[in-house]
């Protein structure tokens, strides 16, 4: 009797599991947040990257004060190694696409 109830327990635990996920995918459909591929995240880092430079340098061209000219640099300087790089891992992962 002992093992019906825990395998009973069990089906029940796997049927929520098995419900929330398709709750989960179905209010990011409704939401309008597509299942993205591996693909379509690394476009959307890159994307997110390439803000982030222009951000950067727009505080550079902005920036008075001169004790925070250096952080302006070194910010422009790491954003643009960040992009640079991910452009490179998504070359190699074979990703071609018309990214700015």
């Amino acid at each position: 009797m002992r093992r019906g109830m825990n395998r009973s327990a069990r089906n029940t635990k796997s049927e929520n599991s098995f419900f929330s996920a398709v709750g989960n995918l179905y209010a990011q459909i409704i939401n309008g947040e597509a299942v993205q591929t591996e693909e379509d995240k690394m476009i959307h880092t890159i994307k997110e990257a390439h803000e982030e430079w222009r951000n950067a340098e727009k505080y550079f061209q902005d920036v008075t004060d001169p004790d925070l000219i250096d952080y302006a640099i070194y910010r422009v300087e790491a954003a643009k190694t960040r992009y640079t790089y991910l452009l490179k891992v998504a070359r190699e992962m074979g990703i071609k696409s018309n990214i700015q």
